[in-house]
Order: C-alpha cells, then structure tokens, then sequence
C-alpha cells in the first residue's frame, strides 16, 4: 500500500469534496477494490472518510475535516502558500496546482498580495525563461554552457557546474563550479547569453556565502563614497540602510564593498558630479583620469581614432579598452587573441595578463611602472608614425595608472 497514494487521495478528497471510486481508481491508474482497501485504511488511521453507494454516491470527507493541527501551524500555512504564490510566474502550472491544493488541504485562501516577475521593464519574457533554464539544470545536476559578458574580461564561453542562485542587491547570481578555472565562481544571469544543457554530473557542490567574499574574477575593494542630497532616492534604492550615514550638510556616505572592474568606473560615473569618492584614493584618481579622458574625447569630437599598443591613442579609446579590459593589465598589448594570454599557476589561462608580462602565476619581470613604460615607448613610437617619444611617454603615464598591475 502507498503512504504517498494514501496523502495525494486525502488532497483530492479535501479539494474536491467528492469523487466516485471509478474515478479515483483511474486517477491513480489502480483498481476499484485498491481504492476501497485505501479508504479502509484511511478510516482505520482515523480519518472521517467514507464511501456512499448509489447514483449520487462516491467517497467523501466528513465536512469540516482539515489536517492543518497534524501537519502546520496557522502561520506555517501562511508562509507556505505565500512562498507558493511568489513562485507561481517563474514556474507556471506546477506551482499553480499545489497552491490550489494546500489552499483545500488548509481550507484558507490566502490573498495575492505577492507577486515576483524576474523580466525587466520593456523584456519579451528572456529573463523567465532563463531563469528557469539555470533552475532547472541545479535540480537536475546537469552542466552548463554559456556565452558570458564579463566585466573583468573578454566574452568567452564559460562551462559550469550550477550550484546555488542567489539574489542579491537589485540582481539574480548564480554560483557555480567553473570547470575552466577549477573553483567556484559567481555569474549574473543577465549577462549568460546563449545557455545550454550539458553533461549529467554527481559532483556534491557547496559554494561560499557571497556575503563571506565575491567569487568572480575581479578584485574586492572596499568604498567609501559621499552622494549629494539630490542623489537621495537612489542612494536608499542601491544601498542599504545600515551603509548610509545622514551628514549634517545633507550629504550622504556610504561604505560598502564592490568587485573592482569597469562595470564599477560606469557605475559611479552614472552619479555625475553627484558623487565623491572619498577613499580609497587609488580609485578616486582612476575615476577622476576615466573622466578626464571622456571630457577630452567629447569635448574634440574632430580627433581621429590613434592606436597605441594597438589600443592606446585617442583618449577615447583609452576609456574604451579599459571598459572592455580586452588588453594586458601589465604593458597595454591587445589579447584578442586567446594565443598571448599568461597563464595562472594551474595552467589555466590569465584573464588580466599578457604571455610576455605573465606566467604560471607570476609576473615575468620585477620592475616599476615608469620602467615598463620606457619598455613600451620605442614600440608605440613604431606603431604610429609621427608621433614622438614623449608624446608616447606622456600618454602612457595617464593610461598605465588604470592598469590593474599598476593601481595603487
């Protein structure tokens, strides 16, 4: 006899209100004698079943009859059919059918007062769905594969072992196992583009806590910014409360922590002369470079594109490459080319470094930032006729600074 059969024919029951033998023994795909021996069974464990013969019989609950006292508290079954309502969109009829039937297993219906939609404003549903793909692939412990858009590093397709997703800030993440990198690493779901099923897997995975430390590829740095008055709305819809502190002038600080990539400089740029970095000092000064060098493209819209290193002319382009971080954060050369990247100490490739600047987990060379530009100077006088040594030399002591090898 089936304990499961036994509860999924209470639900029925509780739900709705009466059912003939034929049609509970073709619900379950078992005889009519089985469901009459189940009836007995429920009966003899106490529950007020029966079954009527006759034209307008059938089995049937004394009226009244709840399980809520044996099975949840009062407030139990309002945590669990409201969690249920809150996942009704991003998982259809499944959801919608086991709401329907704890709302009669409690006999309470709770009002809609909850609702999560995961797509964007303006979204044609591509966030639904790709959430449910990401779900769907952790409970069945299947592999991923995805095209993504990483802030700290060129698109590459990325193979992961999903694990955990976590919403957090005003974003959904998911935790995974990169198998390229070999350890844990954090990806928002926005930027996975092109996802695939993958191989089956029985791998037990546990990733940190994201509040415990980022588990992307871009450094933590710990912020400390001021924001106007004016800025008010977005700094409460950004940050949370126990960041923020009221000074007396109106102004606003909040300390918090980020992954330090371009996504970052982007970010604090979106707040205009609304706000100050106050520290750390380093990125007060890259950001205050990042701006002065979008100042300078916008302000002289007839300079033409120049190439330094491939990358480094125009200050347009500068605030291009570091935004896209397509080049070696040592020395300036490009690497679209997987071929001239480093390689961390596992082998793996660098995300960050050159094969000349980088190997096996270590920098090829100790030297100063002033001695890698006068490395660098006699190649990018090379590469663009006409332009002088200390031209070079002059642009480079703006850009390099914005080079994660050199950031102080």
């Amino acid at each position: 006899m089936s304990q499961g059969r036994l509860f999924e024919l209470l639900c029925l029951l509780l739900e709705r209100g009466r059912m003939t033998a034929g049609e509970l023994a073709e619900h379950f795909e078992v005889s009519v004698r089985t469901i009459y021996r189940d009836v007995d069974a429920l009966s003899a464990a106490g529950v007020p079943v029966y079954a009527a013969p006759g034209r307008n019989g059938g089995v049937a609950l004394l009226e009244g009859y709840t399980l809520h006292r044996a099975a949840f508290t009062e407030a139990e079954q309002r945590q669990l059919l409201t969690a249920l309502r809150s996942l009704s969109v991003e998982t259809g009829g499944e959801t919608a059918d086991t709401l329907s039937k704890l709302s009669a297993l409690f006999q309470r219906s709770e009002p809609d007062w909850l609702r999560v939609e995961l797509s964007r404003w303006g979204s044609a549903g591509q966030d639904d769905a790709r959430f449910g793909v990401v779900r769907d692939a952790i409970l069945s412990r299947r592999e991923l594969s995805f095209l993504y858009l990483s802030a700290s590093g060129p698109t590459a397709r990325r193979r992961v072992r999903p694990a955990r997703l976590v919403f957090k800030g005003q974003s959904w993440y998911l935790q995974a196992l990169c198998l390229e990198r070999r350890d844990y690493r954090t990806f928002k779901l926005t930027r996975m583009l092109e996802l695939e099923d993958g191989e089956p897997f029985d791998q037990v995975l546990s990733p940190p806590p994201m509040e415990n430390g980022w588990t992307g590829d871009a450094p933590v740095v710990s912020v400390r910014l001021r924001f106007s008055p004016a800025f008010a709305y977005r700094v409460y819809d950004e940050f949370d409360e126990g960041c923020v502190t009221r000074r007396p002038d109106g102004s606003l600080e909040v300390a918090v922590s980020f992954p330090e990539d371009p996504w970052l400089y982007g970010y604090l740029l979106s707040f205009g002369l609304g706000v100050e970095v106050l520290e750390p000092e380093g990125l007060r000064r890259r950001l205050a470079l990042l701006a002065e060098s979008m100042a300078e493209h916008h302000g002289n819209p007839d300079t033409g594109c120049q190439d330094m290193c491939g990358t480094m002319g125009a200050s347009h382009t500068q605030e291009e490459s570091v935004m896209n971080q397509t080049f070696c954060q040592s020395c300036g050369m490009p690497m679209d080319d997987p071929a001239l990247r480093g390689t961390e100490r596992d082998g793996s490739p660098s995300p960050h470094y050159c094969k000349y600047c980088y190997q096996n987990g270590a920098f090829t060379g100790d030297m100063t930032m002033e001695q890698m530009i006068d490395f660098c100077v006699p190649m990018t006088v090379q590469a663009n006729p006409g332009m002088t040594e200390e031209q070079a030399r002059d642009q480079m002591r703006r850009f390099f600074p914005m080079l994660l090898r050199w950031r102080k």
